[in-house]
């Protein structure tokens, strides 16, 4: 790299902008003259001599010479690659021979000045928690119709789950819903020729930390619930019959989560000659002239909707096609749909394209079966709608819409003291921790509890129950025959259903159950244990390490004789959340943790 000063006068005006270190402008110098001589006549170059410089000034001047006067554009060149192959360009100026003109001439000059858009720097930091600043996302446009107190939802690769080696693992990905507290559209003064964009700050700080380039942030974020609305023609009221009954024609009737004893609340609204009637718990204690009415549901979930006799509840008024009914349909399990899996609208609003659901649903339950009613109904009578003992605070959670399991406990640090409650979905069914079930039940708490005794709700933290074991069986039982009641045994004591919240598993339970089965002769369990869905930090645990997990449970010497679960307890620092109590049993769903071998 040559570094020297040249100055070039072109005849008339060429416009050339260079910035302050040279960049804008590349000049290209090729000499056409094969052959030109110093002053002694020694040839000084036998091939064409190239070189690649950058403008470092460019003014305009004027020039007279060889008889002619005129503006001309003079540039100064600071530096330049490939001068070697020419000798006459010597610091400060050209080579002074004699034939100079003839060099100079024969020079041919390639410069051009062209305007260069500036690409954006990209921001290559983590979208995550800074520790001492608040955070502001910059988003890559102008959108100008996010409003502060929208909701958004945060999608894309976290970069928070290390592996051994410190190293992000890929593929984890984070989901997480967030509230806009302030929305900016500006620029950076700081940043030369900066766009303007949008900055988002968020109300709540980001529970993962996220890739920059691999984040999605959906801002057109709805509330939506279970169930298709219809509408439909009941019938006609007449006013001689007491008691009147229609049903309603699309089972099943949907239900929504609402801080209510029940926990949930009927979309059923009925129309009597245009004015809405209101649905009653019972008919007893209506007045004559009331516009109630009271529903029962059938075992094929067909819901009927029953009128008052004129003592208990107004009857029907009479009239043709009088009685109407706005609900929706759907409910249950079939409502927990995965992430992504919503692509359709059954009536589209007016410029609404299309529409997706970045986060799986969670909360959907199947009714009682007669069972659950069974076990559940004592518990609205223990509560009786007012929280007054710890205990209390389980079976009012029990008894909520949604909720399958619950565990309460009172828990007091020295300094303060509060109710604790870990509860479960109905079946397991998932429940997100801003889902409606617990935002409304941390509601009713406060409603129909002790205002003085704050409440602490949060679902249950699972753990898998992993059982290796060999069966000897009695003489003259088939294998294929007895393997099926021996895994259905096991699923049946410890499924869901069976065990409670907080309940530790015994290596005796297992063998008891095993050995309950017709044809078992004798049971050697090599592996018996539990995998926690999360790590002592409360950090989800990846599927890699759940099966490493449960490796080094099957790869112990001698099984443990009891599985102990956590239960609620403060932690050593005010600031961590209470870790909910743990449930242990057997997932079907993941049949490696069950395995069942024949020994012969």
């Amino acid at each position: 790299m040559s570094s020297f000063i040249l100055k070039l006068f072109f005849t008339g005006l060429m416009a050339f902008v260079p910035s302050q270190d040279g960049t804008e402008v590349t000049v290209l110098l090729l000499n056409v003259h094969h052959d030109y001589q110093s002053s002694d006549g020694t040839a000084l170059a036998h091939h064409k001599p190239l070189l690649i410089a950058r403008a470092s000034k460019a003014d305009s001047v004027s020039r007279g010479a060889y008889g002619l006067s005129g503006k001309a554009t003079r540039l100064e060149l600071s530096a330049a690659s490939g001068a070697g192959g020419a000798p006459w360009l010597k610091a400060g100026n050209a080579d002074p021979t004699k034939n100079e003109f003839q060099v100079i001439r024969r020079t041919v000059v390639y410069a051009q000045s062209e305007l260069l858009e500036l690409t954006e720097e990209p921001i290559e930091e983590d979208i995550c928690k800074p520790e001492k600043k608040e955070l502001w996302i910059v988003l890559d446009g102008v959108y100008s119709d996010l409003k502060s107190g929208r909701w958004v939802i945060i999608e894309g690769a976290r970069t928070d789950v290390l592996d051994g080696s410190n190293k992000p693992i890929s593929g984890v990905k984070g989901i997480e819903l967030a509230m806009l507290a302030e929305v900016v559209h500006d620029f950076d003064p700081d940043i030369p020729g900066d766009t303007a964009h949008t900055r988002i700050k968020l109300a709540a700080d980001l529970q993962y930390c996220y890739a920059r380039n691999q984040v999605t942030i959906y801002a057109n974020v709805v509330r939506a619930t279970h169930g298709e609305s219809r509408q439909e023609t009941l019938g006609s009221g007449d006013g001689s019959k007491t008691l009147q009954q229609f049903a309603l024609k699309q089972p099943p009737l949907t239900y929504v989560s609402e801080p209510t004893p029940s926990g949930v609340e009927s979309t059923l609204k009925i129309f009597v000659n245009d004015v809405e009637w209101h649905e009653a718990k019972t008919i007893f204690g209506l007045e004559p002239t009331a516009r109630q009415f009271v529903t029962t549901r059938s075992d094929a979930e067909v819901t009927t909707a029953i009128f008052g006799n004129g003592k208990q509840g107004a009857r029907l008024p009479t009239g043709l096609e009088n009685v109407r009914a706005k609900y929706r349909q759907g409910l249950g399990k079939a409502g927990n749909v995965a992430e992504g899996k919503i692509t359709l609208l059954a009536a589209r609003p007016l410029s609404v394209k299309e529409v997706n659901n970045p986060r799986k649903a969670s909360g959907g339950a199947d009714p009682e079966t007669r069972d659950q009613a069974r076990r559940n109904a004592p518990l609205a009578v223990l509560a009786l709608d007012r929280l007054v003992s710890t205990s209390d605070y389980a079976d009012f959670a029990r008894a909520f819409g949604g909720v399958g399991k619950a565990f309460s406990v009172r828990l007091s640090d020295g300094i303060r003291e509060l109710v604790h409650v870990t509860i479960a979905g109905a079946g397991d069914a998932p429940i997100a921790a801003d889902s409606d079930v617990l935002r409304n039940l941390r509601e009713a708490f406060s409603q129909f509890g002790d205002p003085a005794l704050p409440t602490s709700v949060a679902v249950r933290e699972l753990v898998l129950l992993v059982i290796s074991a060999g069966v000897r069986l009695l003489p003259d039982h088939v294998w294929e025959k007895v393997a099926p009641k021996i895994r259905a045994k096991l699923l049946e004591t410890f499924s869901f259903e069976a065990r409670e919240l907080g309940q530790d598993v015994f290596l005796s339970e297992v063998i008891s159950a095993m050995q309950s089965v017709l044809g078992v002769a004798y049971v050697d369990v090599n592996a018996f244990g539990g995998v926690a869905e999360r790590n002592d930090d409360g950090s989800v645990r990846t599927p890699n390490e759940l099966i490493e997990a449960s490796q080094l449970i099957v790869n112990k010497d001698k099984p443990d004789p009891r599985l102990a679960v956590i239960l609620p307890d403060f932690s050593g620092i005010s600031t961590d959340p209470i870790r909910p109590a743990q449930l242990a049993y057997l997932v079907p769903e993941v049949p490696d943790t069950l395995i069942i071998n024949l020994i012969e």
